[in-house]
């Protein structure tokens, strides 16, 4: 059973229920490119600190091994 194309905007039509008590459809506009460029900020952030935590880790292990080969 196929359904043309009127068919399918009618039901399509039928299912949608973004009007709100007044009667007014409301529409909210996304920006895909803004979602993603927060997230791509996100990450980019998420990288940054933990390239930091790993160098001030290995910055504390030479310093470390520095000290204790003087103290030997």
């Amino acid at each position: 059973m196929e359904l043309s194309v009127n068919e399918k905007l009618k039901l399509a039509k039928k299912g949608n229920r973004k009007a709100s008590a007044a009667g007014k459809v409301q529409t909210r506009e996304r920006r895909p490119s803004a979602a993603a460029g927060r997230s791509f900020a996100r990450r980019c952030a998420s990288l940054v600190k933990e390239q930091r935590a790993r160098f001030y880790i290995m910055r504390r292990c030479v310093v470390m091994l520095i000290c204790w080969r003087d103290l030997a």
